[in-house]
């Protein structure tokens, strides 16, 4: 089954052509202040890695709200992110990989290299057994992308702030996730996440969290460094080793 959809996701047709708008939801983090090691092995692939790869993800160390920044829209306030660390930092197969990024702060060329953690669906507050329908991402380490040259209003259902974003961190970038037996394929492949770090802090709260690894309340809090994960799109530049294949291939996401 495994083989089955990871060949629908190499001939998917890139979601633009599609007619389909990327996801205009942002996101930002909360430390988890209760993480703790539950090493869990999955399998993942995405446009870098094209074979299924087994990694494992042990610690819940962030939770990833909702907000609006400057006013963007939220389509869907019920889905929610949880981070998890993934110990294997794997860099991409053949080694650093060179994409432009574009959102709302510009467009670069971004150097992509190892991974760092994973984003799994999740519901807050809600006890629900099947996760939410979104998108899984891998994120990887990221160099390129400078600050945006202004700061922004920001605000989710628990506060508002103002920050100023740094250089971009990671790039986030949607792939199919096998757990347990269960596949779970990309639901929009067009929407990346641009991730750049703030310094906000907050009070403590205690949401019950629900992914597909664990129902448990959380202890979250902001402080120093927290992260802005913008909606983006991102095309992949083709390298020596590509090249003849590249008009036929093109690109699994764009």
């Amino acid at each position: 089954m495994l083989i089955v959809a990871c060949g629908l996701l190499l001939l998917s047709v890139p979601a633009r052509a599609q007619g389909q708008p990327y996801n205009p939801t942002h996101y930002w983090s909360y430390h988890n202040l209760q993480p703790f090691a539950v090493p869990q092995p999955i399998q993942v692939r995405d446009q870098f890695f094209r074979q299924p790869v087994t990694v494992t993800v042990d610690t819940l160390a962030r939770f990833l709200n909702w907000v609006h920044k400057n006013n963007s829209a939220v389509p869907d306030t019920f889905v929610h992110y949880t981070w998890w660390n993934i110990r294997e930092k794997l860099p991409p197969p053949g080694g650093p990989r060179e994409v432009i990024v574009t959102n709302q702060f510009g467009s670069y060329h971004v150097q992509v290299t190892n991974l760092e953690f994973l984003l799994a669906p999740a519901w807050k507050n809600r006890p629900d057994p099947i996760a939410p329908l979104a998108n899984h991402y891998l994120c990887y380490r990221a160099f390129g992308f400078p600050a945006p040259p202004a700061g922004y209003d920001l605000r989710d259902e628990w506060r508002v702030d103002f920050q100023i974003p740094k250089d971009m961190r990671y790039l986030c970038t949607p792939c199919l996730k096998q757990h347990f037996g269960q596949i779970f394929p990309p639901v929009d492949t067009l929407t990346h996440l641009a991730v750049y770090p703030i310094n906000p802090f907050s009070d403590h709260f205690n949401p019950l969290v629900s992914d597909q690894f664990q129902t448990l309340t959380v202890p979250v809090q902001q402080f120093p460094e927290e992260y802005l994960f913008v909606p983006s799109e991102k095309v992949e530049l083709p390298t020596d080793v590509k090249k003849s294949t590249w008009g036929r291939v093109k690109q699994i996401y764009r």
